[in-house]
């Protein structure tokens, strides 16, 4: 959804020092993946995370401070959620007071109950979503267990879940009604049930709604390695933002020989805000296939399409972790002076530090002029020393980091230095 997009961006231009738009990742102390073992985010254990608490959210509105504190506890549940332990993940949901946030989140963690065949208490989780106000994230969760159910074969139970979807979604006022009716109908594809999905994406009256709808079930074409079938309905689709959204995911299921056919078609896009996402999914498919020089050639396009950036901050990332770093440091240095730059050398840093050249890291923040960027950078090179769980080194770097132009709260960096310090004696103590 763009206001979904619009959410993520807003979050990732205000947390500050430690809005580091990286993947993030869970990770175990040791290699059995068991219940005992001492889950981890960012390379930080997950308790820690607990006793620590919220950073102080800093100036501005309180939008923005519900927003940052509830996306805190959300990362936090949802790492629980993926690691199975469901108590403690809804028990974080209480702690978010941001009016999407909390909904979204109960919807992740219905998911992975569904997967993991909880199936009564996904719907009890999905059913607690505030109604207030018409919440359309309660439709596209049921639709989400119905499609678990019939992932797993049960039609029967697969059908009163999307037939409960549908009516709440329905139930809602006709300006709400849109968006929910898009999800349930890329949950219809997504349980390769295709004829209902397009049947009820064609009713969608409302022309972005339809697009969205009609954008996931072509990718769920591409999922199921039906390309051309993807292809063919990306076409149909008369919205740019929705068609280059189409084209970008599916990009990411393709092969090879595959490519250049998306390409022709992401280069016929004609605003260049939605061309230029689309030849990065198609760039980042080249680097994660191994095909650089493809990669590269785009990249000139690519540049000059989006001279600010925020299409491809993360396609530096995507080269430093296939050890291609000199083209990510090139990329980099071609950007704007600006926060999609300091987020792009941040990815950078941190596959510097994955990859144990940690004063290659340093020697690139040394040379960094704007203290908001060289804040980034440090987060990073930090990031990296605790998922090498060199906690020492984590906490000494961070407190390198000085106030910046950013609108952060100078106790942000105490609340890294503190979780660092946590991670350490967390070491200490199970030794």
């Amino acid at each position: 959804m763009k206001f979904k997009s619009i959410l993520f961006t807003l979050t990732i231009l205000c947390l500050g020092v430690g809005a580091i738009p990286i993947e993030t990742t869970i990770t175990y102390a040791n290699s059995n993946q068991s219940q005992n073992t001492q889950l981890k985010l960012k390379g930080i254990p997950l308790a820690c995370y607990i006793s620590v608490g919220e950073p102080s959210a800093g100036e501005g509105p309180l939008i923005l401070a519900a927003e940052f504190t509830s996306q805190y506890w959300a990362n936090v549940s949802l790492a629980y959620a993926d690691a199975g332990q469901f108590d403690q993940a809804i028990q974080l949901v209480k702690r978010m007071d941001h009016d999407l946030i909390p909904k979204q989140t109960k919807v992740e963690i219905a998911t992975l109950l569904a997967k993991d065949k909880q199936y009564n208490r996904a719907i009890q989780l999905v059913q607690s979503i505030n109604d207030e106000g018409g919440s359309t994230e309660k439709a596209r969760g049921l639709a989400i267990i119905g499609r678990q159910y019939a992932k797993a074969g049960n039609k029967q139970q697969a059908d009163r879940l999307f037939s409960q979807a549908l009516k709440y979604a329905r139930s809602l006022s006709p300006e709400l009604q849109n968006y929910p009716l898009a999800d349930i109908a890329i949950e219809y594809a997504t349980a390769n049930r295709f004829t209902e999905a397009l049947q009820l994406a064609n009713r969608i009256k409302d022309k972005d709604s339809k697009g969205t709808a009609l954008s996931g079930i072509a990718v769920e074409y591409a999922l199921a390695s039906n390309f051309n079938k993807g292809i063919e309905l990306a076409q149909t689709i008369t919205g740019e933002y929705e068609r280059s959204k189409a084209l970008e995911s599916i990009a990411s299921q393709t092969t090879i020989s595959q490519l250049p056919q998306l390409q022709k078609l992401a280069f016929a896009i004609k605003d260049d805000a939605y061309k230029a996402p689309a030849l990065v999914g198609i760039a980042k498919r080249y680097i994660n296939l191994g095909q650089i020089q493809q990669a590269l050639n785009l990249e000139k396009t690519i540049v000059a399409t989006d001279p600010g950036g925020s299409a491809y901050y993360k396609l530096p990332g995507a080269y430093a972790s296939k050890q291609r770093f000199d083209d990510a440091i090139k990329l980099v240095n071609k950007m704007q002076g600006n926060e999609w730059q300091s987020n792009a050398r941040a990815s950078v840093i941190l596959e510097y530090a994955r990859n144990n050249q940690y004063d290659k890291a340093q020697s690139i923040i040394n040379a960094l002029t704007s203290q908001s960027g060289k804040n980034k950078a440090i987060q990073a090179l930090a990031q990296g020393y605790a998922e090498a769980g060199q906690y020492q080194s984590a906490s000494k770097v961070l407190k390198t980091v000085q106030p910046g132009n950013e609108i952060e709260a100078p106790a942000n960096r105490q609340h890294d230095i503190s979780l660092a310090e946590c991670a350490a004696k967390s070491v200490a103590t199970r030794k």
